[in-house]
């Protein structure tokens, strides 16, 4: 789907990803970005086309950071436990990697243009349903214990974002182990 860019290109989008979750995306002015990243206002244009291309790039990458990873795990000969532990394996390696992506593509996305924004919320809805379809599937094995599918997938996913602001003070291996312990009670009780 996506095309590799430019190092500059990537280094204009990263510094926009910062700016993006530090002061919201209508907040961020493309003169802020360019000082950001070195460049005279004017200049930036020679690299990018818009602000709004930034935050496409932005949310259409973490996107399919997802849903590569959800197909790989569905792929996977795995049991539902597993596969919960895969997610939020996903979901931290992700929060590692890209934090201030991760955090745009969760609180900025309403601000995508329509014909972006319908896809990234068809690409989000098959992810929560292969989430959920995870659960239902681990709660018919007898696996998982809960009463309601969508609380239950809310709290996890409210915990699973979460993490992605506790990038800077947790290790990875301390926030992936406490998240898992923490998930799997919430299905198991």
């Amino acid at each position: 789907m996506k095309t590799s860019v430019s190092n500059k290109k990537r280094h204009i989008i990263n510094a926009a990803a910062d700016l993006f979750q530090d002061r919201g995306y209508n907040a961020t002015s493309m003169r802020a970005l360019a000082t950001k990243v070195g460049l005279e206002p004017s200049s930036i244009y020679s690299h990018i086309n818009s602000k709004e291309e930034l935050l496409i790039e932005i949310c259409l990458n973490c996107a399919e950071l997802f849903s590569k990873g959800m197909e790989k795990i569905l792929n996977q000969d795995l049991s539902f436990e597993e596969k919960i532990m895969s997610l939020v394996e996903l979901h931290t390696d992700i929060a590692y990697e890209h934090p201030a992506s991760v955090t745009v593509f969760n609180d900025e996305w309403k601000f995508l243009p329509e014909g972006t924004k319908e896809v990234f919320l068809t690409m989000r809805k098959e992810y929560e349903s292969n989430f959920k379809s995870i659960l239902t599937g681990g709660k018919s094995m007898g696996l998982f214990d809960f009463d309601h599918l969508d609380i239950t997938f809310s709290i996890i996913m409210k915990m699973l974002n979460w993490s992605y602001r506790a990038t800077k003070k947790y290790p990875k291996p301390t926030l992936y182990l406490n998240l898992s312990k923490a998930v799997l009670k919430v299905l198991t009780h």
